[in-house]
């Protein structure tokens, strides 16, 4: 690792190489922003595409170019920086809507996370807990007290304060502004009036001056100003130093007769509820009415996700705080859960297997597949001695997985498996359903469909609509308007599987 000096910015706010530098690298991504995702306002996450993940690694870039300079960076922290590229990179390549609004929450919290991380002196093995969650809430906003610093230091820059010049600039800029402001409400108008050829030559100039200076070109450059000052801001203000010192080995044993009775009693209510509910945990098929199966499956899916919290809660409150007769008993608390994870995902298995994965279906699923990781490698834990950084691992965990299903093709995932489960006997799928998918799966349905694979079970059908067995669903309004999203996009909003299908049906 560099060994270069943390170096604030000094009160005298005296502009060096280094800081000018910053300074205006701060302003790209900002000057990007305004000129290609401009859309957004009004498109929404339609205007999202090759655009977007430009920006992204615009300001990744930045904000990484400083950890290295700054003399912090290590191999290590690639292990962040990387599936923060995945998720970058997802809006160039698919236009999945519930992925990309999730993405807008998801990557700027985890950034602000590990970037400040980053800076810790022995991030590698320092224990992350509900104290360094706060350090880290309060370094986020520390971007807020640099705000006034950093616009002077912009004002500064573009206008050199120099009193042996007797700031010349600002004399220039003040006479130039001055003459506009004077000559576009006074002489032009008067002179036009005066002589119509006169009128014809600058009426091109004032309509070309006017159309710049308009109220949207008013609000680009307000939100320059914004953005640009806020990146700065957030670059000064989390570029520094993170003193943060994790308890290696808390002292404060929890009372191993109170602790047991309670995590005894907890454990024996877990016990109670499977014999309970031991005759429909494992079931082989699933109730035909919808509501009924969605009941069952759902309150399984939220026994995993109530129990999964309390486990977690259970370590971070007594994990390695008791007895070692305290600490089995835990074992025991993540087996039950692991049994009940099991049989909510056996159970979800069987819902997918009748009814067809939906973007709520699959999450899920892929939920179930987050919580067995964690449950099994918090089990393995407690045959450790070496305490367990459990909350570094659960946010590291989530990350991961989150940027590897943001390059996953999920909602083609979602067709191709949805379309081979019609066939299977007793399927209650409606394909139609499907048209809440994007363009993504448009070049799929556009096959699926002319091989006559679209088609719905005229017999399943029957059992609701006994007048419309014959009835089939037509998916060429859902191509069309599919088609004309892609058309609608500037160049720069398009996304690779836009421009494959663009290709390929020329």
């Amino acid at each position: 690792m560099k060994t270069t000096e943390n170096k604030e910015i000094k009160p005298t706010l005296k502009l060096n190489k280094d800081l000018i530098l910053r300074l205006i690298l701060s302003a790209v991504p900002a000057v990007f922003w305004v000129i290609f995702l401009w859309n957004f306002w009004t498109k929404n996450i339609f205007a999202l595409g090759f655009n977007t993940t430009i920006f992204l690694f615009l300001f990744l870039g930045l904000f990484i170019w400083v950890l290295y300079k700054k003399g912090f960076y290590t191999s290590g922290d690639l292990f962040w920086i990387i599936p923060m590229i995945f998720i970058s990179l997802s809006y160039s390549i698919y236009d999945n809507p519930f992925l990309k609004i999730f993405s807008l929450l998801v990557l700027p919290a985890m950034f602000i996370v590990f970037y400040n991380q980053a800076f810790l002196s022995n991030k590698k093995n320092e224990l992350w807990s509900f104290e360094f969650i706060l350090k880290i809430v309060n370094r986020f906003l520390s971007f807020l007290s640099r705000i006034g610093q950093s616009v002077t230091l912009y004002l500064n820059l573009i206008i050199p304060v120099d009193k042996s010049k007797n700031r010349v600039v600002i004399r220039i800029i003040s006479g130039v502004v001055l003459f506009l402001i004077i000559a576009l409400t006074i002489f032009i108008p008067l002179l036009s009036s005066a002589d119509v050829v006169f009128a014809g030559r600058v009426q091109i100039f004032y309509d070309w001056f006017l159309e710049i200076f308009s109220q949207p070109f008013v609000y680009r450059i307000l939100v320059f100003i914004a953005l640009t000052v806020l990146t700065f801001s957030a670059l000064t203000s989390w570029s520094k130093r993170f003193d943060y010192k994790g308890k290696e080995g808390d002292d404060r044993k929890i009372d191993p007769i109170i602790s047991g009775i309670v995590i005894g009693g907890i454990l024996c209510l877990y016990l109670l509820f499977l014999w309970v509910q031991i005759s429909h945990l494992w079931v082989g098929a699933l109730p035909f009415d919808f509501k009924e199966t969605e009941n069952l499956v759902k309150s399984g899916f939220w026994q995993l996700f109530v129990l999964s919290i309390v486990n977690i809660l259970i370590y971070f409150f007594t994990y390695k705080k008791t007895i070692s007769l305290v600490q089995k008993i835990l074992i025991a608390f993540t087996f039950a859960s692991l049994f009940l994870l099991i049989s909510a995902g056996y159970r979800m298995g069987l819902y997918v297997t009748y009814y067809g994965f939906s973007y709520e279906k699959f999450f899920a699923s892929y939920t179930v597949i987050y919580c067995a990781i964690l449950l099994v490698w918090l089990t393995s834990r407690l045959f450790i001695n070496k305490r367990a950084n459990i909350l570094k691992f659960l946010i590291f965990l989530f990350l991961w997985m989150y940027a590897l299903v943001s390059v996953f093709p999920v909602e083609q995932f979602i067709l191709r498996t949805n379309v081979a489960l019609s066939s299977v006997e007793e399927s209650r799928i409606r394909l139609f359903e499907l048209t809440m998918l994007s363009p993504d799966a448009l070049f799929l349905v556009k096959e699926y469909k002319e091989q006559g694979l679209l088609k719905e079970d005229a017999g399943y059908l029957s059992r609701e609509k006994e007048d419309k067995i014959n009835e089939q669903f037509d998916w060429s309004p859902w191509i069309e308007r599919r088609e004309k999203e892609i058309l609608d996009k500037a160049w720069y909003e398009k996304n690779l599987l836009n421009i494959l299908y663009l290709y390929n049906k020329k």
